[in-house]
């Protein structure tokens, strides 16, 4: 063999180490939630509407990392996977109602709006509120 073909291992250590710690299988899946969630700032409703998506996006995440290796698993991922997706652009209806409420709060009416009709889906929670409904 030639001395530019010789290669040496010292073994799987020696990978992670050059590599990093390898992520989990949750974190290779599932992308970082993004717009990340703005803070309440004491809206009772916006805190409620950010709290049910963190909340839903968690759960679905975790049930697919408990079901991947059972039957129907590729499923249950392929379903967590498109929940996720459904909550980036509810995640970005929050952070832009919270910019423009911060911003100029006569701009943020009809996100409002929107956010109390989002928050209907959730309306068998305890913490929601009949005021959000109307």
């Amino acid at each position: 063999m030639c001395s530019y073909m010789r290669m040496t291992s010292r073994g799987i250590g020696d990978v992670r180490r050059v590599l990093g710690r390898p992520k989990s299988w949750i974190d290779q899946t599932f992308a970082k939630p993004a717009p990340q969630l703005p803070d309440a700032g004491g809206d009772a409703l916006l805190g409620f509407v950010c709290d049910r998506v963190r909340q839903w996006e968690s759960q679905v995440v975790t049930e697919a990392a408990e079901y991947r290796d059972q039957p129907l698993g590729p499923a249950m991922v392929r379903y967590a996977l498109d929940i996720c997706r459904l909550c980036a652009p509810l995640r970005l209806i929050l952070a832009q109602y919270a910019e423009m409420r911060d911003g100029d709060p006569a701009a943020s009416p009809a996100l409002r709006r929107t956010i109390q009709e989002l928050s209907t889906a959730w309306r068998n929670h305890p913490d929601w509120r009949d005021e959000w409904g109307s």
